[in-house]
């Protein structure tokens, strides 16, 4: 990956041609969840045309075949009912570094949390939205859910879910979340089959359970997550997309401490 901006990684695609089909999406693929949402979406919402997209933060690690082996099993779970594409690779390490490494100390001060996994869970949605764009505002179908069979994965909140949707309905795009009230696992088994565990067959990343107490139970302070949510997470977001309508390379960093106000 040498590109820096998201909107570089998928130029030779023929974006005529795509937005002239019918149920066409664009699918963010990572674990098994997002896999599971695809299909959900062809079978429930009259998808027929998928366009696997690829994020990276830059932390990733492991199995580099991961992906494509998912969309592999995509194709294989769909069958005739929808076509899926080539992935596209998405990343842009300057936008990840400006939403969660460069102001970590001053997040962590001005809100009293901080977790690199909050604003990276809105990056892999920020990174399809030139895209989307691009193919006339298509849909995103995404895995989250509003909870992993009683675990808390502090990235996928109901909260924080709905301020991804809200940024990307900002942007003119909506964000298709079909397994997102789907609660237990036998629910995304029966989606995606019982040969795929629970976190099993992806990259992984570095900062995996980095909110995690050693025990591995997960505590925060919920008024100080939501104000996180409400006078950060949503305002830097919506500010990142009105950026991209005016110039393909902006300064991230200089948004983000705008949306802090920091002299």
């Amino acid at each position: 990956m040498n590109a820096e901006h998201p909107e570089t990684l998928f130029r030779a695609l023929d974006f005529a041609s795509l937005r002239e089909r019918e149920g066409l999406v664009i699918g963010e693929i990572a674990g098994r969840d997002s896999v599971a949402a695809l299909v959900e979406a062809v079978r429930g919402h009259a998808v027929t045309t998928i366009l696997p997209t690829v994020a990276f933060a830059g932390t990733e690690f492991g199995d580099a075949e991961a992906p494509l082996r998912a969309v592999e099993y995509l194709r294989e779970r769909v069958g005739k009912r929808a076509e899926v594409l080539k992935p596209v690779e998405l990343s842009s390490p300057r936008l990840w570094a400006a939403l969660n490494s460069r102001f970590a100390a001053e997040i962590t001060r001005r809100f009293g949390i901080y977790s690199a996994c909050l604003a990276c869970h809105l990056y892999m949605h920020l990174l399809r939205v030139p895209l989307s764009w691009a193919l006339g505002n298509a849909p995103i179908v995404a895995g989250e859910r509003d909870t992993h069979a009683g675990a808390i994965k502090l990235s996928q909140t109901v909260l924080s879910i709905n301020a991804s949707r809200e940024i990307l309905l900002h942007a003119g795009i909506e964000l298709m979340q079909p397994i997102r009230h789907l609660k237990n696992n036998s629910a995304i088994e029966s989606l995606v089959g019982t040969d795929w565990p629970q976190d099993d067959k992806q990259l992984e990343c570095l900062l995996s359970g980095n909110y995690r107490s050693a025990d591995g139970s997960v505590t925060y302070d919920e008024v100080a997550y939501a104000r996180y949510v409400h006078e950060f997470l949503v305002p830097v977001g919506r500010a990142i997309v009105a950026a991209w309508r005016t110039e393909p390379d902006p300064r991230y960093q200089a948004i983000v401490r705008a949306m802090l106000e920091i002299n």
